[in-house]
């Protein structure tokens, strides 16, 4: 069944708001079998909003709107919404907020504000909207595989892809998630996957929550030595409720001085191969199981610009080592994108892809 999403607000229009509702509805929607067609945003205009929600009404089976439902005085979504309800909507109750939603005629209104929006379409939508439901919904499976390219998969799906199978693959920096769809079980198709990449295969989720089942579950602790990126692979696993339970902590080396002081890297070595280099990722990785007890650490250190580099380390020279206690440290050289905010994401899920591979397989990926 299809559904379209109509999101009304001029923040959105205007970039002052990320359309984070659009997202998370999708993700939803599409996880349960609903096939989202189109997302249309309008600003908090009457007219507007009324010929969005009929135009919308008229190619989709379901439609779902979000924001404009509160006191203040852009707020004038019910109005413009309310001819498109051809008897009085179901009122859906707001434990968040003051504004209540509606659902009713093939048209659900939810609030604007996210954490409104998102409690009153899980416990007061989404269950009248699965009993409306008609006709076979598709079961959707996600897997995601860790540090491999779009065309390096691609080929292989390629011979998966059936007339009742729809497969979808979704590239970000250091990993791919794969998308199944079908009326059937792909328990096949997944398994298929797993066997063609099986030190890459991650499976549901996240690297970084797949990480956190694992060590948990092994009862293996981590460590991180951290200096291009600043904090941000610590700050990608500590968003996930009790990373405490393998977690110890990360030192953000940025200066010389406290990779020396507190990672005991030697200055001789960052004298002689600089900051960013093999040898002093190396040492930040012996200094951290020196002054831990951890059973497996993750350094990096490189250089994400936009000014510094040189040639022969350039803007988006990275190095990565990944290393497990009393065993052979795994020492990568990489070249990130030259945007910054996109280097620190490669860093950080290429870092986390490496210690995924190494605490699974025990297999190395940059030696």
């Amino acid at each position: 069944m299809d559904v379209e999403i109509v999101s009304i607000g001029g923040e959105v229009l205007s970039g002052m708001t990320l359309n984070s509702n659009a997202l998370f509805l999708s993700r939803a929607l599409t996880d349960r079998g609903f096939s989202v067609r189109r997302h249309t945003v309008v600003a908090d205009n009457i007219p507007e909003i009324r010929a969005a929600l009929e135009e919308a009404l008229g190619r989709s089976s379901w439609v779902i709107a979000t924001g404009g439902l509160g006191p203040t005085i852009d707020d004038v979504t019910r109005e413009a919404a309310s001819s498109c309800f051809k008897e009085k909507p179901a009122e859906l109750k707001n434990g968040l907020g003051t504004a209540p939603g509606a659902f009713g005629s093939r048209l659900i209104l939810l609030p604007g504000v996210p954490r409104e929006m998102e409690a009153m379409f899980l416990t007061e939508a989404l269950p009248l909207l699965e009993r409306s439901a008609k006709g076979k919904r598709l079961l959707t499976r996600h897997a995601t595989l860790c540090l491999l390219r779009e065309l390096e998969v691609d080929p292989f799906l390629r011979t998966l892809k059936t007339p009742d199978v729809e497969i979808g693959i979704y590239p970000s920096y250091g990993s791919l998630q794969v998308t199944f769809k079908s009326e059937r079980p792909v328990d096949p198709e997944i398994e298929k996957l797993k066997k063609q990449f099986p030190t890459f295969f991650v499976g549901e989720g996240t690297v970084a929550e797949a990480l956190h089942r694992e060590m948990i579950s092994r009862n293996k602790t981590l460590c991180l030595a951290e200096s291009c990126t600043g904090g941000a692979i610590a700050a990608r696993l500590v968003s996930i409720p009790d990373a405490s339970l393998y977690f110890a902590g990360s030192i953000v080396s940025y200066s010389n001085q406290w990779k020396e002081r507190f990672l005991k890297v030697r200055h001789d070595t960052i004298s002689r191969h600089g900051a960013v280099s093999c040898e002093t990722v190396q040492e930040m990785v012996e200094g951290l199981f020196e002054e831990t007890d951890c059973d497996y650490a993750i350094a990096v250190s490189g250089t994400f610009g936009p000014k510094g580099g040189s040639a022969q380390k350039p803007v988006g020279t990275v190095f990565i080592a990944v290393a497990k206690r009393k065993e052979p440290i795994d020492i990568g050289r990489l070249s990130a994108p030259k945007d910054r905010a996109a280097a620190i994401e490669f860093t950080v899920q290429t870092a986390l892809g490496a210690l995924w591979r190494r605490l699974i397989h025990n297999t190395p990926t940059f030696i």
